[in-house]
């Protein structure tokens, strides 16, 4: 490609770097577009599961009290607490597992609080019991199918999801506290 200057001189311009701009330009067009396909795609596998309509909740709910009977004496016997159970939120997936969150309460060698728990053959499964990927795993499959709700409560680990912890944390909204 020939190009003049001020109509005085010819230069000869390469083609091999607009080319290899050329080439990126394309190929991160392409990157961008199947990103952004791939996300939307993970975003629809991995979204929030509806919940059931009233006559599958009627027909669910029975079952899912029933097995939460059995799950809490197991979580009962297991934790070994003096006082009652202090619970967060509890439901029951589509496929029968319980999750939800209880205040361990120095039940694993310490003060630990509200923790998260989901059940396998209705023995509570806590995240020291299994590896951390897959007590992961298990849990987001949990937090994405809450099918039906057993017991109301915090979905906030840790101490400030406890009863003593309400008394002592506190919000804070755009640096104030609320």
């Amino acid at each position: 490609m020939t190009v003049r200057d001020f109509g005085t001189r010819t230069t000869r311009r390469r083609w091999t770097p607009l080319i290899f701009s050329g080439v990126a330009v394309i190929g991160m067009l392409g990157a961008l577009l199947f990103t952004g396909f791939d996300l939307a795609s993970f975003e629809r596998d991995n979204a929030f599961l509806p919940r059931p309509s009233p006559e599958q909740l009627a027909r669910y709910r029975p079952r899912a009290q029933t097995e939460w009977r059995i799950v809490r004496a197991n979580l009962d016997s297991r934790l070994d607490q003096t006082l009652p159970l202090e619970l967060g939120a509890v439901w029951a997936t589509r496929k029968g597992r319980i999750c939800g969150l209880v205040n361990g309460r120095g039940s694993f060698g310490g003060l630990s609080s509200m923790v998260r728990f989901y059940t396998v053959d209705q023995r509570p499964v806590f995240h020291q019991d299994v590896e951390h990927v897959a007590f992961q795993k298990a849990w987001f499959e949990c937090r994405r199918d809450q099918y039906v709700a057993l017991h109301a409560g915090t979905m906030e680990p840790g101490f400030c999801g406890s009863e003593a912890g309400r008394r002592h944390c506190y919000n804070v909204r755009n640096g104030a506290r609320e």
